[in-house]
């Protein structure tokens, strides 16, 4: 037995090609993106990032709330990551976030509506073709769409919905989004229009919040290898005193749940936590995805998130 301790719509089922694309991405973290937050960041101010940046650049926003109305006039890749509080909202008290920019992409944010004065009821101007998604909007009215944008990412992307690993082109959530989702992929079967130049092909059917995507959140990962039909343990540090518990979100056709239970730690206390152990079986050769959080039952808080690639080698 490994034990590891803390450190399409189609499955893929191309080992090397995947875990090569993991990898990828577990270095990627290491690598500095023009970051934006309230403090310890490259910049605080969103606007000065932006015209800082050089076209082709990500500017990436950490949670938080940000007021500023912004004029991006480069093409570049404005990113927004969930780092620990949420993803960034962006709700500009007075003006708007106007895209003027070719080839701008925008992702990861809540533009759930206005709240200020003098933004007559538009929160995103789009006056040069932009690509948009993985976004929540309260409502289509709160878009001006000058010119026609791409509202799906360019490339099909995998994601973990209910459970499921699937792939697919991924749009944004749409609160008066009224489709249906009949094969309960997450993603509605008829498209939003906005007009007939802006239309979402590929629908979220809940908040962005609620679809698992490598990079579209800080947290700690790991990468296990390992066997077919040999089990293996990961351990997460808890303490049931606090009523927290951690909770598996796995592809039950790859794996298989064995068993779950609380070790105690060393120490005599009653007070003192120790670790959940999670025991897995491999059912199939592939690349999977484990996510762990750690929360309350009663509450939408999370306390921590932990995610582990998984490859499983015959």
């Amino acid at each position: 037995m490994i034990t590891y301790t803390m450190a399409d719509y189609k499955r893929l089922f191309v080992p090397s090609v995947l875990v090569a694309l993991a990898l990828s991405f577990l270095l990627s973290a290491a690598q500095a993106d023009v970051r934006v937050c309230a403090e310890g960041c490259d910049y605080a101010s969103v606007q000065e990032a932006l015209n800082a940046a050089a076209p082709n650049d990500t500017v990436v926003l950490e949670s938080g709330i940000y007021r500023e109305r912004l004029i991006v006039g480069r093409s570049i890749v404005l990113k927004g990551l969930d780092t620990g509080s949420g993803r960034p909202i962006l709700d500009p008290e007075k003006g708007r976030i106007i895209l003027a920019a070719q080839h701008t992409i925008i992702h990861g944010f809540d533009l759930s509506g206005p709240s200020g004065e003098g933004n007559e009821n538009c929160t995103l101007e789009i006056i040069l073709p932009a690509t948009i998604y993985l976004n929540d909007f309260s409502r289509s009215e709160s878009i001006c769409p000058e010119d026609a944008a791409s509202w799906n990412s360019s490339q099909a992307i995998n994601y973990q919905f209910n459970s499921r690993v699937l792939r697919s082109r991924i749009g944004n959530y749409w609160a008066d989004y009224t489709g249906k989702d009949e094969n309960g992929d997450g993603i509605g079967d008829e498209p939003k229009i906005l007009n007939n130049n802006n239309i979402d092909y590929y629908p979220l059917m809940e908040p962005v919040d609620s679809y698992r995507i490598s990079g579209e959140k800080e947290t700690r990962q790991g990468l296990i290898q390992a066997k077919l039909n040999e089990p293996f343990t990961i351990s997460l540090p808890a303490n049931p005193n606090t009523s927290y518990e951690w909770i598996a979100d796995y592809d039950y056709a790859l794996l298989d749940l064995d068993s779950s239970q609380f070790e105690k730690g060393l120490s005599e206390s009653v007070s003192a936590g120790g670790n959940s152990v999670f025991v897995f079986m491999p059912q199939e050769q592939g690349l999977t995805t484990i996510s762990f959080v750690y929360k309350r039952s009663w509450e939408n808080i999370v306390a921590d998130v932990r995610t582990f690639h998984v490859e499983i080698m015959p």
